[in-house]
């Protein structure tokens, strides 16, 4: 069925549309129209023209735009010089107007006469109206840097504070104001605002009082803008010398600026920046009358109070102050406040004066520890800046407070600082960070220190440098650091996989983490810490980083004290050991090294077939934790990392009589080497850290240590033959008898100069005989001692002593073919031994031949 025909309809709103143009009532549509109208030569036209485009960009923001795009300042402009003083008036109305727009003063400034031109107006008309308009359009126009240049440039910084000044047009006064802002925000202008003659902070701080509100915010504002230009020194001493403090108090105090009183906290709050500014608040007293106006203030305006006062807490003129007028305590008492917006500040408050000892101390007598723990056991509480102000607060306590420590420590306390790192997916990065810094200053005291000395902590710590924070990282190494003065922080350290969480750090390229890292690495290895370290190639990797070795001051330091718990590692990876090098029970040593170094359980686990010797000191007896109890008192010193951490290894009982019988020919150590601390122990090291002095009889001694240990190497047979094809039947017959390539250092009666050195420095040890080795391929190495040297002319009648601090590795021992002979070093008999140059045998790298010079072919 088709649809019944429907009458069309009449638009009649076409009808009522008018499209005539009427000068005097723009539209849209007719704006075109009226912008050709201004290069009329009529005045009236000109004069009705100008006053509807006003009114036309009076209406609203858009129709501004309209007239700029139709390029309606360029028509403007030349009627603002017009004779007629109305359509000067409308001229500079609509040039302000379309000033206010973003893009308005671009093309204005592209010309520097137009700004020129109306610096002019304002110098010498005394219109009202022009002065008015002419004062808005230089407001606007220097809202640009360039704008500012040409007013400068203009010379009529005079006559704008004139007007300023004396004007009796309230809008002329607030656009002058509005323009020495726009010019104190240019850097470059700023400074001839403050040097002109005609201003003065009187006329400035008059109007700050002004009846018109928005006068007193460009006072206000202009005001603000000038004192924190901290470094104009004539600024800052002109407003100390005027009454602008006293004015601005005062009008805290006037019920009737309550509006502006906001904008007057805030300029004191910027004014208070400076040692010099805050002494000025506290002599003109105005602290006291900041005090009185917090208490009888709006809750609204109290907290602009309290940050006006906790602003002064920053300088230390200021925190004097605060001190003397009783402002810590108030910061206290506010932060039992039940208004939150008070806390955040006031934790601040407290934060900065427990840098002032006095203040610090006077703060603790109160519950202030109480009301900080409570805060930041809200968890209703906000952590920005309420929580974290708390927390900034409750460590810098601690940190010169002993009380304030002792209850962060509580269990409940605790445990909620504990939890910022617990839970750390629902706290900020930065409260993570301030709880850290809180365990660091925990650090100064001994109870504190010991409440942080378990398991659990210990494994949160670890926890935090698996995170990808490296500020919180290297913090919590100065935790860790500090915690390791104890032996139990070690060892916890230890169980808790530390050396494989430090290991897996080292890696990321930052210097400042990576000092961090090295000096928890000095602070925390162990003797196990350093095998560990040496098993997930730490060892290896630090030794062939050489970048980090230059970049990184604690790199070596760290390295060095690896070495140190692990001298079997220094010895491969570099080739030697120093006087004050000793060897520990367990040293051993690989006869060709390969491009790594492995830990001795590596050595024992590997299945046969047994190729390459591998040489172990070991004078304990082997260790049986069914007999043997831990804490019963023996001779035989073992420390307990050692008993975990050495695998069960035959009994040398050869080299237990080798130092045995050297015992009985030499004596008790301690007859030669003269200690300040002894200790009783048969087969430690006498560490020679501890000696103070040396007797002449070393060198003896030596010689017939030397004749001692190729005695015991010199062969299995009536002829001697320690040639290196019968050393290596030899060390192969004894990897076959042990079924494994460790062999004992002590079954070895057939060697070659590497096993005869070897031998040596572990005995010269154990003998108090300073004693070091060297390596320069897999099967030559020497020894060096360091003895007194003696006068040859001078008739000794018994053992004289020397300072042992003043030793020098002086002579090589020949252990081949004039036993025990002493060697001067760099003579030429000791250049037999040792080779005229030669470079060290390490792990770093494997050499293809043999480093020494001795006699130029393969050793091995």
């Amino acid at each position: 069925m088709a649809k019944p025909l429907q009458k069309e309809r009449e638009n009649r709103s076409a009808e009522k549309k008018d499209y005539s143009f009427h000068p005097y009532n723009l539209t849209p549509e007719s704006a075109h129209t009226a912008v050709l109208l201004l290069e009329s030569a009529e005045s009236e036209i000109l004069c009705q023209t100008l006053r509807a485009i006003t009114k036309f960009a009076a209406q609203e923001i858009q129709n501004r735009h309209v007239l700029y795009n139709l390029n309606a300042i360029k028509f403007i402009l030349p009627h603002i010089e017009h004779p007629e003083l109305n359509i000067k008036r409308f001229a500079l109305k609509a040039l302000a107007q379309l000033c206010q727009l973003p893009q308005g003063p671009e093309q204005v400034l592209d010309n520097p006469q137009n700004l020129r031109k109306i610096a002019f107006m304002l110098a010498k008309m005394e219109d009202v109206f022009v002065l008015e308009f002419a004062s808005l359009v230089l407001s606007e126009l220097t809202r640009e840097p360039l704008g500012c240049e040409q007013l400068v440039s203009a010379n009529i910084l005079n006559s704008l504070c004139s007007r300023m000044k004396n004007s009796l047009d309230p809008d002329v006064q607030k656009n002058c104001l509005q323009t020495l802002s726009n010019l104190l925000e240019d850097p470059i202008c700023a400074s001839e605002v403050t040097k002109n003659q005609h201003f003065s902070w009187p006329s400035l701080l008059a109007l700050m009082q002004s009846k018109y509100l928005a006068i007193q915010h460009a006072a206000l504002k202009t005001v603000d803008q000038l004192i924190c230009r901290y470094k104009d020194q004539v600024v800052q001493r002109t407003f100390r010398a005027s009454t602008g403090v006293l004015d601005l108090c005062d009008i805290l105090e006037s019920y009737e600026f309550r509006d502006v009183h906001t904008q007057v906290l805030g300029v004191l709050k910027n004014y208070a920046e400076t040692e010099e500014n805050a002494t000025h608040l506290y002599q003109s007293g105005c602290i006291l009358r900041l005090l009185a106006y917090l208490e009888m203030a709006l809750p609204a305006m109290k907290p602009h109070c309290l940050a006006v006062l906790a602003k002064m807490s920053f300088t230390s003129n200021g925190r004097d102050a605060l001190y003397q007028t009783g402002t810590d305590l108030v910061f206290c008492h506010q932060l039992l406040s039940s208004n939150v917006e008070l806390l955040a500040d006031a934790a601040m408050g407290v934060a900065n004066m427990t840098k002032l000892l006095p203040a610090a101390v006077r703060m603790s007598d109160t519950n202030i520890i109480e009301a900080l723990c409570a805060i930041l056991s809200d968890d209703a509480a906000v952590w920005f800046y309420i929580r974290m102000n708390a927390l900034r607060a409750l460590g810098e306590l601690c940190r010169i407070i002993p009380k304030a420590a002792f209850s962060v420590i509580e269990p409940k306390t605790f445990a909620s600082l504990r939890n910022i790192n617990k839970k750390f997916k629902d706290n900020p990065i930065e409260a993570q960070r301030l709880a850290v810094q809180c365990y660091i200053n925990l650090l100064n005291y001994h109870v504190s220190t010991s409440a942080m000395l378990n398991a659990e902590f210990m494994q949160e710590l670890v926890n935090i440098l698996q995170r990808i924070d490296i500020k919180l990282k290297i913090m919590t190494c100065t935790v860790l650091s500090g915690l390791m003065k104890d032996e139990i922080a070690r060892d916890l350290f230890t169980s808790k996989q530390g050396e494989e969480v430090v290991s897996n750090n080292l890696r990321i390229e930052h210097v400042g983490f990576r000092t961090a890292l090295c000096i928890l690495i000095s602070a925390s290895v162990t003797d196990e810490g350093a095998d560990v370290y040496l098993q997930l190639g730490t060892v290896h990797y630090m030794v062939e980083n050489k970048q980090a070795r230059y970049v990184v001051s604690a790199w070596e330091p760290a390295l060095e004290t690896i070495f140190q718990h692990h001298p079997s590692a220094k010895f491969a990876y570099t080739g030697r050991l120093d006087i004050n090098d000793f060897t520990k029970d367990g040293f051993y040593v690989q006869k060709h090294l390969g491009k790594t170094f492995p830990t001795i359980k590596n050595f024992i686990s590997t299945p046969p077939p047994h190729r390459d010797p591998v040489f172990i000191c070991s004078f304990q007896q082997p260790y049986d934790p069914s007999i043997i109890d831990v804490r019963s008192q023996s001779k035989i010193n073992v420390s307990p990392s050692s008993r975990l951490h050495f695998p069960l290894l035959p009994d040398d009982s050869n080299l237990r009589n080798y130092l045995l019988r050297l015992r009985i020919w030499f004596g008790d150590p301690a007859k030669s080497l003269h200690y300040f601390e002894i200790e009783d122990a048969h087969y430690e090291v006498r560490y020679r850290d501890k000696c103070e002095e040396v007797s002449s009889s070393l060198k003896h001694r030596a010689q017939l240590l030397g004749e001692f240990v190729a005695q015991q190497m010199s062969g299995l047979t009536q002829e001697r033959d320690c040639s290196m094809p019968s050393v290596s039947l030899h060390l192969v017959d004894l990897m076959k008898e042990l079924n494994s390539c460790v062999i004992p250092i002590g079954y070895v009666h057939c060697g070659g100069r590497l096993e005869r050195a070897l031998l040596y420095k572990v005995l010269a040890d154990r003998a108090g005989l300073p004693c070091a080795l060297y390596r320069t391929c897999s099967a030559y190495a020497w020894v060096e001692v360091a003895v007194p040297e003696l006068d040859p002319n001078e008739e000794l009648k018994g053992a004289e002593n020397y300072p042992a601090g003043l030793l020098r590795a002086n002579y090589v021992v020949d252990l081949m073919d004039h036993p025990g002979k002493m060697l001067p070093r760099k003579s030429v008999e000791a250049k037999r031994v040792c080779g005229d140059e030669y470079l060290p045998y390490t792990a770093r790298g494997q050499n293809a031949q043999c480093n020494c010079c001795v006699e130029k072919q393969k050793c091995n």
